[in-house]
């Protein structure tokens, strides 16, 4: 699957919206690329851009010039060669509305950052060694049972 992610939308409308208060929207952007890339999943994040404004090397990260982030992301769903393989992530209910008649799928941003979790959770259960750690702490404590 390919996000499609409406990059400001998710900022403002989720916890990374204390992070831009605290450390600055630079920040608050880097943040969230960086928490997306570790999903580890095929993305596309689309922030709105400014004319004046140096659009960053970002490998998978875009920044608009003339157009909203929304417009390009219904421009680039619209046209998308294999719209079964997108999934549209956004609170903007257009977006939502426009991916829907395309039959695309979206989610809101909760529930992209609920599975995102969810994952990533039990991708570390999945690294933990449950004996091990009984046995360690079996010999630590001096347990022989």
């Amino acid at each position: 699957m390919l996000y499609i992610i409406d990059g400001y939308n998710v900022l403002y409308s989720t916890s990374f919206k204390r992070w831009i208060e605290k450390f600055g929207l630079e920040s608050a952007r880097n943040h969230l690329i960086n928490f997306i890339r570790s999903y580890k999943k095929k993305f596309i994040i689309v922030f709105d851009g400014r004319e004046n404004y140096p659009s960053p090397n970002i490998p998978n990260v875009i920044f608009t010039k003339g157009e909203s982030a929304d417009e390009y992301i219904k421009r680039f769903i619209k046209n998308y060669h294999n719209k079964s393989e997108i999934v549209v992530v956004s609170n903007d209910k257009s977006i939502r509305d426009f991916a829907r008649k395309l039959n695309i799928k979206s989610m809101s941003v909760n529930e992209f950052l609920n599975s995102a979790n969810r994952k990533e959770l039990l991708k570390r259960e999945k690294e933990i060694d449950f004996d091990k750690i009984t046995e360690e702490i079996k010999k630590e404590w001096g347990l022989d049972f």
